[in-house]
């Protein structure tokens, strides 16, 4: 049985659980929904879990996208994985597992941590694999409120370099990739970013073939559901305990208590607590529970810290200035050994950072276990995994 619109308004977004991804805004054939305060909201009508197309003509391809909804992503692993797996420990399944820095003093002086996540996409756009990525940026916008964005240039790429703490949307910015009529596309997001394009990429489109529905309206539904997949040549997940709101960490703490104009950030890191780097060269800190007050409430929802489904995972638990990095499937195996043999990275033994897979499977087995199961949902969570 296919989770329909209703059960997406009802279970996910009233219940509290919506991530806010867009993805189900993205894929919506006929704009039947908008992205508004975050959430999705039909665009006609006043009855909040109704949808015309869905309920007369049949459709719930938001639904299906919905990362709330089953099948959620640890459903996903045999669909996604099959026997490409070669190991498997509390966060998720990998075929090699190591800590690496890129050697591009351009991509260190802006990055995270080691700034291996740009380091792939600017090898894999020079290799020919992708030619243009989806990933969060401040465009432009120097208050630290990034927004999703495609880019298309290795400039471009290195800077969008960073993390910035608040939730951004990158989903959305897939309609632009297509609208660029980009055709090999390296998504860059948090687990319940990813998980949307994965579940898009597996659902059997049958449910939308009936007998009376026109072969148009077939036609367009299907490449909403199928087309924005397509388009992923390569998946690479960010590690994630939650994620903070704009008004609330930015403007409320740093900028209003702490003083710090936010025009006057260059970055930002997470190292047990927030490192604040500001462009005069000085460093600010915040107590990570300090924070956490503004942390969103539907990450609470979330059972993924180490992005498990998709190609490559990268975080940079417990290393400064290293990344670590999950390499979880053969396509995602193949990028990183060429920008390796292409001398574009050090690389460490993940036994050189013990410390750092110690977090790594606490944060993993912590957001495990935060999930609360909603009512009358029991049977959501421990149903067999989709075979592949």
């Amino acid at each position: 049985m296919k989770s329909r619109f209703k059960d997406m308004m009802n279970d996910v977004v009233v219940y509290g659980s919506c991530c806010a991804c867009g993805s189900c805004v993205l894929v919506c054939p006929f704009n039947q929904i908008q992205y508004v305060d975050n959430r999705p909201k039909v665009v006609k009508g006043d009855i909040p879990d109704f949808c015309k197309i869905s309920e007369e003509v049949g459709c719930d391809i938001c639904a299906q996208a919905c990362p709330g909804l089953y099948p959620r992503e640890h459903h996903l692993k045999e669909a996604v994985f099959g026997a490409d797996r070669l190991h498997e420990e509390g966060f998720g399944g990998y075929r090699r597992i190591l800590v690496a820095k890129s050697k591009d003093p351009r991509i260190l002086d802006r990055c995270q941590d080691g700034g291996i996540v740009t380091t792939l996409l600017v090898g894999a756009r020079r290799l020919g694999l992708i030619d243009g990525a989806v990933v969060s940026a401040l465009d432009g916008n120097e208050r630290c409120k990034p927004v999703p964005k495609v880019v298309t240039s290795e400039e471009e790429i290195i800077d969008a370099a960073g993390s910035w703490y608040t939730y951004v949307p990158n989903d959305l910015a897939l309609a632009d990739a297509q609208k660029k009529n980009l055709k090999k596309i390296a998504f860059v997001g948090v687990p319940c970013q990813v998980t949307p394009l994965r579940k898009l990429e597996f659902v059997d489109s049958g449910f939308l073939k009936t007998s009376e529905k026109k072969k148009a309206v077939l036609a367009r539904q299907l490449k909403f559901l199928k087309g924005f997949p397509e388009i992923i040549a390569l998946n690479v997940g960010l590690f994630c305990s939650e994620t903070f709101t704009y008004d609330g960490l930015m403007v409320n703490k740093i900028e209003r208590e702490m003083g710090i104009p936010l025009e006057d950030v260059r970055k930002f890191n997470i190292k047990g607590n927030i490192l604040i780097d500001k462009k005069d060269g000085t460093r600010c800190e915040l107590k990570l529970k300090e924070a956490q007050q503004y942390q969103r409430p539907e990450c609470l929802h979330c059972a993924d810290f180490a992005a498990e489904i998709a190609d490559i995972s990268c975080g940079g638990v417990g290393a400064t200035g290293w990344t670590i990095v999950v390499i979880r499937t053969a396509r995602g195996e193949e990028l990183f050994s060429q920008i390796e043999r292409a001398g574009q990275v050090d690389v460490r033994s993940i036994d050189e950072f013990e410390r750092s897979k110690k977090i790594m499977l606490q944060l993993s087995r912590k957001k495990k276990e935060r999930v609360p199961i909603p009512p009358g949902k029991d049977e959501f969570f421990i149903r067999e995994p989709l075979a592949k």
